[in-house]
């Protein structure tokens, strides 16, 4: 088998399915199985309902996709920690390795000219593989599913890093106003770092429920003019 059918997103809200060479790793690469790939706001927004970038952070009409897990099925020459039948988490933007923040782990403010996200400038995980420079994995632990894996590698990241820079605790009470995946992500972050009184508000009345029946707060509100004053009650 030599080709694969990829996703392209042309920018009019419709999904394409092209046609696509299964790519061969070179040195310091892998090709990836992808096991699980989810959709962000961003692919959304700026992607799937019109292509709203412009310059080199533009979509490139590459295979879409910048939340994928799998399992190596072929390494390149030259790996220095991955192997195939490892599972891994592909980050989403692949640095050029060698500037300031990428050496300190954030490749996300890479401002080299190889600067690339999965899914945007080259091509990303909706296809069942994807191919992967090593210094972009994130071993996948066994007791995380593949789902688990896709949603970690921006959605949950993103929640974990700002929760992080906070400092939430066992010291503090946690109030997360907007009930998309984010915030239910965020809510569940916030209880693993032991936050001890968490509360989700939003105006949609599904996501409400969800959050309600998911068990992810103590108290669930719809915003309006008596929340604040639920809020603070409960809060003492």
């Amino acid at each position: 088998m030599s080709k694969m059918t990829g996703v392209v997103l042309p920018g009019n809200s419709t999904v394409e399915f092209r046609e696509f060479d299964i790519p061969e790793p070179g040195p310091g690469q892998v090709l990836v199985e992808i096991k699980a790939s989810t959709i962000c706001g961003s692919d959304i927004r700026a992607i799937y309902r019109e292509h709203l970038g412009r310059g080199p952070e533009a979509y490139q009409g590459v295979i879409a996709g910048h939340e994928p897990s799998g399992r190596i099925v072929k390494a390149g020459p030259g790996l220095k920690r991955f192997k195939e039948g490892d599972r891994v988490i592909i980050y989403h933007i692949s640095g050029c390795g060698v500037c300031h923040d990428c050496r300190m782990g954030y490749q996300i403010s890479c401002h080299g000219e190889q600067r690339a996200a999965y899914g945007w400038q080259r091509d990303g995980g909706m296809a069942p593989y994807c191919l992967a420079d090593e210094r972009d994995l994130v071993l996948l632990p066994d007791a995380l599913s593949y789902v688990d894996g896709a949603c970690v590698a921006c959605g949950f990241g993103t929640c974990y890093e700002a929760i992080r820079r906070i400092g939430v605790s066992g010291d503090d009470r946690a109030l997360v106003v907007g009930l998309g995946p984010m915030g239910l992500a965020a809510l569940m972050i916030a209880r693993g770092r032991g936050a001890t009184t968490l509360i989700g508000v939003d105006v949609d009345d599904t996501r409400l429920e969800l959050a309600r029946s998911l068990g992810l707060a103590d108290l669930v509100l719809k915003a309006g003019p008596d929340a604040l004053s639920k809020i603070l009650e409960a809060t003492e």
